[in-house]
């Protein structure tokens, strides 16, 4: 072979090899930019699980404190006519009947659970309040409800910090945002007039392909790109009536563009 063709054909190799390293490099690159992705998240996962164990560990700490300290005013508090026996028994009865199985029955519970509970738990004081009003018992009674009232407001806080946490660990963090697909799926459908019309009529109800026709301008293949294009991108279903309508994701879209405009 002739020597100018070697070396061509070597110059060709070295071209090739090149080319292979750069794309080798950017696979590299973008391995290591989604293993740091993963690993982010997975950091900010464990974070909230760590918040939410101590937040565990913390609130039982703080209910016994709270549940001692009621038990402690009890003693310095309620009626001391009643014979010795029965005011141990009442004291005793407050703190695990009624201040301990209330809160285990609230704590860490579903919402609607939640509020069952409470709801029984109002109930059955009330009950008591009435049987016992103009009786001796009935001081005994309104120093409970002081102790319950602070150990529900404690349990409140509480539930609002597990629900922020659960929030957290829930949530879409920017980073995480697929470009690609965020520009397909939000970004560009939204950037088209026509396509912004139809959804913002949408809002306010189901349309019919004609209806759509009518305020866009559009019809026949025209429309039913646009229309294809919101459909992909999940922003509008077409329903078995033939309407179409704006999906939760749709309206959660425009929801977003409404505040951007306001501000």
């Amino acid at each position: 072979m002739r020597k100018d063709r070697i070396e061509e054909r070597i110059a060709g190799i070295e071209r090739d090899m090149k080319e292979m390293r750069s794309e080798l490099r950017q696979e590299i690159a973008s391995m290591a930019a989604e293993l740091k992705e993963a690993q982010v998240a997975m950091l900010e996962d464990m974070t909230a699980g760590l918040q939410d164990a101590m937040s565990a560990g913390y609130r039982q700490i703080a209910y016994e404190m709270s549940i001692g300290g009621a038990e402690k005013r009890f003693n310095e508090e309620m009626c001391h006519d009643c014979p010795p026996t029965e005011r141990d028994s009442c004291i005793a009865h407050f703190v695990e009947e009624h201040l301990r199985k209330g809160i285990d029955s609230m704590d860490g519970a579903p919402q609607e659970t939640r509020e069952k509970a409470l709801a029984a738990i109002v109930a059955h004081d009330d009950d008591d309040s009435r049987s016992f009003k103009g009786t001796a018992c009935e001081r005994c009674q309104w120093i409970y409800i002081a102790e319950r009232d602070r150990l529900l407001g404690m349990e409140k806080k509480f539930t609002a910090y597990r629900n922020e946490i659960a929030v957290r660990r829930s949530r879409t963090y920017f980073k995480q945002l697929p470009d690609d697909l965020t520009v397909s799926e939000l970004i560009d459908p939204l950037s088209h007039r026509g396509r912004f019309i139809m959804l913002k009529h949408l809002t306010s109800g189901g349309m019919s392909f004609k209806e759509l026709g009518k305020v866009t301008g559009y019809g026949g293949g025209h429309l039913i790109y646009h229309l294809n294009k919101l459909a992909s991108s999940g922003l509008v279903s077409k329903e078995d009536s033939g309407l179409y309508q704006i999906t939760d994701k749709g309206m959660g879209v425009m929801e977003v563009v409404r505040k951007m405009y306001g501000r």
